[in-house]
């Protein structure tokens, strides 16, 4: 008996865990969507400066905390 409670378990948490991937990923659309609309006058330019800041800022972050670490 204990073989089949652990398949329905297993069946619930799969059926939970597609319910959560189902709002995440609608999640992850109405953001993307969102950034397209706000950048899409931006030339090809523009959108580059911005992911080298980005990239820079994280990089030196990342950097900043591996110099610490060692401290």
């Amino acid at each position: 008996m204990r073989l089949f409670s652990k398949k329905k378990q297993r069946a619930k948490q799969s059926r939970i865990a597609g319910q959560i991937e189902t709002v995440l990923n609608r999640k992850q659309k109405q953001i993307a969507d969102t950034l397209n609309r706000r950048t899409q006058h931006w030339n090809r330019a523009s959108k580059l400066i911005l992911l080298l800041l980005i990239c820079l800022l994280f990089g030196g972050t990342s950097l900043w905390l591996l110099i610490r670490a060692m401290n």
